[in-house]
């Protein structure tokens, strides 16, 4: 090889650094909260990224459409998730976690500590311990920050219903709160529970629903509805899916309400860019 050519080599390979290291600059120094409620069919799914910090809710029903998602937010030098949660052991909530947890670090893990005998579950379980993950029971008064972004678990409380064969009822609901804005992310949380949450005190309201159990009638109640008074709501579906979601009661409840609806299956990955604390997020899709 001819000096002008190793010159030239070594200068392309000095550009690509530059590129990949402003990359990473500009990565950190972007401060935006963005909340990323993930297209990964029939499940849950939501990523919070601020800065080179990210949380993860759940991780949908399949590992590698999980990890194909996550990389198109997540930076390729960034190889660490602060924290992941397990809203509760359904396959459709869990096994893109177990994906999540072999091509990461993670920081730590969170779950409500409900009781399955899923094969799943245990394979989630053994993933968490062989990869000596830190784990933290997530229950009402667990409360996460990162800058002015904070996350609390509202439900559940420290006793559970440990039903194995329906662990919706002890789905873990948070809320995030930035500045004026607020979410509230419901995992598979069902109607019979509303009296329980709403006897807890705490308080539900928010800008943006997830809609619980992707728009099962079993869920999302009128009454839960007028706690929450959301002005946008989305819904995690699978297209054509086998179970009718989002179901016309839902739907029906929503638009009466006047709420604007955002649906995975018909819109993709919903994305919503928050500036600043001063300012409302807005979809960007």
């Amino acid at each position: 090889m001819s000096a002008k050519k190793i010159i030239y080599l070594g200068l392309f390979s000095l550009l690509v650094v530059s590129f990949i290291l402003a990359g990473i600059i500009f990565s950190s120094r972007n401060q935006k909260l963005k909340i990323f409620f993930l297209d990964i069919g029939q499940g849950d799914a939501i990523l919070m990224e601020q800065g080179s910090n990210q949380i993860l809710i759940d991780g949908g029903p399949n590992s590698q459409e999980e990890l194909e998602e996550l990389g198109k937010y997540i930076p390729f030098w960034d190889r660490k998730i602060e924290v992941i949660i397990a809203t509760h052991p359904d396959q459709d909530h869990i096994t893109g976690l177990i994906g999540v947890m072999k091509h990461y670090k993670i920081g730590v893990e969170i779950d409500n500590e409900a009781k399955s005998s899923s094969a799943v579950y245990q394979q989630y379980l053994r993933t968490v311990q062989k990869q000596k993950i830190h784990h933290l029971r997530g229950q009402r008064g667990v409360t996460l920050k990162i800058g002015q972004t904070k996350l609390a678990i509202l439900y559940p409380g420290k006793v559970l219903v440990n039903n194995s064969h329906d662990t919706n009822a002890d789905s873990i609901v948070a809320k995030l709160t930035y500045g004026k804005n607020s979410f509230l992310l419901t995992g598979d949380f069902p109607t019979e529970k509303d009296s329980t949450i709403f006897q807890s005190g705490v308080d539900l309201s928010a800008k943006v629903l997830k809609v619980a159990h992707h728009g099962s009638k079993y869920a999302t109640s009128e009454a839960f509805l007028k706690k929450v008074s959301p002005q946008e709501a989305v819904i995690s579906v699978g297209k054509n899916n086998r179970y009718g979601h989002p179901t016309r009661e839902v739907l029906k409840r929503l638009k009466e309400y006047g709420v604007r609806i955002w649906r995975t299956d018909q819109d993709g990955t919903i994305e919503y860019e928050c500036p600043n604390p001063n300012q409302l997020c807005l979809v960007v899709n």
